[in-house]
């Protein structure tokens, strides 16, 4: 799978589950990279009182397959190394 950057993405309707790989953002600055079966539900829960994400808006980017969505997710961190993916 090819990726070129978050910034490239195209804009896709929201609907379903939105299986992939979704990122957050403050302002133009990618802050937070992640994962999974349903980006809207992840989202919303970095939304929660005790986050410590602070975010203007969020993409993503659809992938289906769980191991394909994971591998990407996990390239994209390091090549990117948004702040709040940061141990």
């Amino acid at each position: 799978m090819t990726f070129d950057h978050p910034s490239n993405l195209p804009k896709i309707p929201l609907a379903g589950s939105c299986s992939g790989v979704y990122f957050l953002y403050n302002g133009d600055e990618l802050v937070y990279i992640g994962q999974g079966w349903n980006c809207v539900l992840r989202v919303a829960e970095h939304t929660r009182k005790d986050s410590d994400k602070v975010f203007t808006h969020w993409s993503f980017f659809p992938v289906e397959n769980e191991s394909e969505r994971k591998d990407l997710e996990r390239q994209l961190r390091a090549q990117h190394k948004p702040k709040f993916n940061r141990v």
